[in-house]
């Protein structure tokens, strides 16, 4: 019989109810202060884009102001703050992989010395032999850019549901589904290509080195 919680009365009698409910520490509060009140008012808009004006109306008036706009704004701080934290991490997780990359390649040249030696004797040049070092940095560049898309993008979709989630239960079932985090199709792609190109400026000194083989060398090299 009382599916509906909201239960409206006319004002008086909402004041009256106050005043006979009134504690002993919230009847010395209102004497203290000298006049009777309420500690809060709920104010509704039928327009959801009017939320922002009327609080900036309510704080003009004197009163402090909270709403659901208010709280996704400090949200969307907190998420800034998170993405310049991950973009620094990213950053030095970048640096760190370019010394990997460059690494690995010198001791793929190392192991495959003998290989340089045979493919420099039979005619290959200096720009062949840097192109074919050249191509597997990029190929690694491009699946470690293609993982790392696919990764962040899984990441992505936990962390909206998540935050909307929570919100929904602050907010209530007719919140509006808000994307905090999104990967557009030019950032993934720019992603990947950016991974190519740091593979190959890592690439370039292992290359080099690679056509710098000394062939008699590197056919004596075991």
């Amino acid at each position: 019989p009382f599916g509906n919680s909201n239960i409206y009365v006319p004002l008086a009698q909402s004041i009256r109810l106050r005043e006979a409910n009134l504690t002993p520490m919230e009847r010395m509060g209102d004497t203290l202060a000298g006049q009777a009140g309420y500690r809060a008012v709920e104010v509704r808009v039928a327009d959801p884009s009017k939320i922002k004006p009327v609080s900036e109306l309510v704080n003009n008036m004197g009163f402090r102001a909270f709403s659901v706009t208010s709280q996704l704004e400090e949200i969307e701080r907190i998420f800034l703050i998170i993405n310049s934290s991950l973009a620094l991490i990213g950053g030095i997780a970048l640096l760190v992989a370019s010394f990997g990359i460059s690494n690995t390649m010198i001791m793929a040249i190392r192991e495959r010395t003998r290989e340089i030696g045979i493919m420099k004797a039979i005619g290959g040049s200096d720009g062949e032999i840097m192109r074919i070092f050249f191509v597997e940095a990029s190929l690694i560049g491009f699946l470690g850019g293609a993982l790392g898309v696919i990764a962040g993008w899984g990441i992505d979709r936990i962390a909206n549901v998540l935050a909307n989630r929570w919100i929904t239960q602050q907010a209530g079932q007719n919140f509006r589904i808000v994307e905090f985090f999104s990967i557009p199709w030019y950032l993934a792609g720019g992603a990947i290509l950016f991974a190519v190109l740091i593979s190959l400026i890592a690439a370039i000194y292992p290359a080099l080195r690679a056509a710098k083989v000394d062939p008699i060398k590197a056919l004596r090299y075991e």
